[in-house]
């Protein structure tokens, strides 16, 4: 029978079935391709998706008004939010800086083989006060981790969209990652003689700590929970976190703490004084006087004249009485550290900076104390006096040490730490030159292993071992998990720290005897002991 009736009934059906398939195939796929939209810190947000639909990025947010004008050298302003729809789906300009970042990227990449001219500076501008965040989710009630990344550079250049920044690979490991911005060299590190004794400064630590902020009231719409945040970073990212675990003002914004290749923060103890003459002498540099007219120059004539005055700086924050209570030191020394901790360094941090002509070696301790000098001369001559003697001696003075002297403060405060060291070396020239140099450990925790860097099976595995230790820790304060190699916490009576590599290990600590005699040295208050 097929009259009419059943004809037209027939075409309903068939209709409903293309329906049908349209919604479980190219619907679907559409309403997957329809850009992910979250409404935060009262803007509506259009962002993009990455990892085939599995992760929303939204990138260049404002956390800030911008630092421009009257308003350099100025702590962070609330940003005031845009009407309409947001793109939120490209980076925002980096913040001023020099080429130290791109000539460490240059260095590294020949090294494995890469032409110079694929590693590009960023677009840059002093209007720079933004932040990027990867989530699988925008449901508050979800109540995600959420990981805050601090780049390095050694507070004079880094930007929050490195290649190996990118977070959407850590993300999909069940986190919320963000990451942020914050001005460096003399646009973050400054004061100058007109200010009062008051008048606030450390302007790129306070970024960090306004970016937290905003983590704080704004991240629950991204999926995150404002409870349960880690700060990590690396160098000089590591080094500010060693600040924010005991400054006032940000301690109250997070929960943990991860410290890759950081702690040499622990040789100083700046006062305003020492940020007040990096303002003077830029006067003397730029030729112009006055707060006023510093705030005249362009930024980039203005940074340009302060990395040809001041190339080392020194970037770093400063006593303040605000964001800055004490000297690191002193801090973890009288206060500890009130935050679960991960920290560790690479086994070969110095050893790519280091020359290899005898001569020339011998002055790579002249930044040090002279009594700590002393005492590393004697370690570097009893192991030969080679590069990788004077290399492991730097190291351990840089960062090694403080890594074990953070981790018992930390313990001290009744919270949990967890040391490792990265011995991974990538196979091929490029890793017999630079070893498990500085800043190799990023692309494991991130799973961002730039196209130029020879991976193996080993690394891969590497990879996966590493995100699964820095998440686990993010969302418990513990690394470890069943199917992981079992991570002791740190303790000063059996240190033990896990050995990153091929076949990652525990094993008890290295030159913990030797970091008892450095640090009354080399750590102003260490033990009580003032500096040499």
């Amino acid at each position: 029978m097929c009259g009419p009736e059943h004809r037209q009934l027939s075409r309903r059906l068939q209709a409903w079935a293309a329906m049908l398939g349209w919604l479980l195939t190219g619907g679907f796929a559409l309403a997957q391709a329809a850009p992910p939209e979250v409404v935060a810190a009262g803007e509506t947000l259009v962002g993009t998706w990455e990892e085939g639909g599995q992760v929303m990025a939204f990138k260049g947010i404002p956390f800030a008004a911008p630092p421009v004008g009257e308003r350099r050298w100025m702590p962070p302003a609330p940003h005031r939010p845009r009407s309409g729809r947001v793109d939120a789906g490209q980076f925002a300009p980096a913040c001023m800086q020099d080429t130290y970042n791109i000539d460490w990227y240059r260095r590294v990449g020949t090294a494995f083989g890469a032409e110079p001219w694929l590693f590009v500076q960023p677009r840059v501008s002093e209007d720079c006060l933004y932040l990027n965040v990867w989530t699988t989710t925008l449901k508050p009630d979800q109540k995600l981790p959420v990981m805050v990344w601090i780049y390095g550079g050694s507070n004079r250049s880094g930007w929050s969209f490195e290649p190996n920044y990118h977070g959407a690979r850590l993300a999909r490991r069940g986190v919320v990652v963000v990451t942020i911005a914050y001005r460096v060299g003399v646009m973050g590190f400054f004061a100058h003689p007109e200010m009062g004794e008051d008048a606030p400064i450390n302007y790129g630590l306070r970024d960090q700590i306004a970016a937290l902020q905003w983590v704080r009231e704004s991240i629950a719409e991204f999926g995150g929970d404002p409870g349960n945040v880690t700060v990590f970073g690396e160098s000089a990212g590591a080094s500010n976190i060693g600040y924010l675990v005991n400054s006032p003002q940000a301690a109250p914004l997070f929960q943990r703490a991860i410290s890759q290749s950081g702690g040499f923060q622990l040789q100083y103890d700046l006062q305003r004084v020492d940020a007040v003459r990096i303002g003077s002498l830029l006067e003397a540099a730029v030729g112009r006087s006055g707060l006023k007219a510093l705030r005249e120059v362009p930024a980039d004539v203005l940074f340009e004249s302060a990395s040809s005055a001041l190339p080392e700086g020194p970037w770093r924050p400063v006593a303040d009485e605000v964001t800055v209570v004490a000297s690191p030191s002193e801090a973890y020394r009288s206060r500890g550290i009130p935050h679960d901790l991960l920290i560790g360094s690479n086994a070969d941090e110095q050893y790519m900076y280091l020359p290899a002509g005898a001569d020339e070696l011998v002055k790579s301790l002249d930044n040090f104390p002279s009594t700590a000098r002393e005492l590393l001369g004697e370690w570097v001559a009893a192991e030969g006096g080679s590069r990788q003697s004077y290399d492991r001696a730097i190291t351990l003075a840089e960062v090694v040490c403080p890594g074990y002297l953070m981790a018992s403060s930390a313990v001290a405060a009744g919270r949990r730490a967890f040391v490792y060291r990265f011995d991974r070396r990538r196979p091929g020239p490029g890793g017999e030159a630079l070893r498990a140099y500085h800043g190799a450990e990023i692309p494991y925790v991130f799973g961002t292993h730039d196209p130029w860097l020879p991976v193996s099976k080993v690394d891969v595995d590497l990879t996966e071992t590493m995100m699964s230790f820095w998440v686990r820790f993010a969302s418990h304060g513990d690394p470890n998990r069943k199917g992981l190699p079992s991570w002791p916490a740190f303790s000063e009576t059996e240190p033990q720290v896990m050995i990153l590599d091929e076949e990652s290990r525990a094993a008890p600590a290295d030159q913990v005897t030797e970091c008892a005699l450095l640090a009354p040295r080399l750590y102003p208050a260490w033990l009580g002991a003032a500096q040499p």
